[in-house]
């Protein structure tokens, strides 16, 4: 549901009814979650037999300046909030 949502989303970008920097400037999360499905798209795409799954994204996303960079920024940040989470709730537990 997330995906497509944002999808339908950026296809308004993509179309052209809307902007695509002020777009990015509105919602930042759009980026956060291409971050996590980026590495995987291709093989998203051939698993579902979707070629065009998540396309709109994809261009609004890939379209930033610096977009590989922001995305593994992004990938890294994630990855460290889920690290404390783990950690606080080993902590929480033990």
């Amino acid at each position: 549901m997330v995906l497509g949502y944002w999808d339908m989303a950026a296809s308004l970008v993509t179309s052209g009814a809307v902007d695509a920097d002020a777009f990015r400037a509105a919602h930042s999360e759009i980026v956060a979650t291409f971050s996590k499905i980026h590495p995987y798209l291709a093989e998203l795409r051939a698993a579902t037999g979707e070629p065009d799954f998540c396309n709109h994204i994809e261009a609004v996303v890939l379209e930033m300046p610096h977009a590989n960079f922001i995305l593994e920024r992004r990938r890294k940040a994630i990855l460290a909030a889920a690290h404390v989470r783990r950690n606080k709730s080993v902590q929480t537990v033990a």
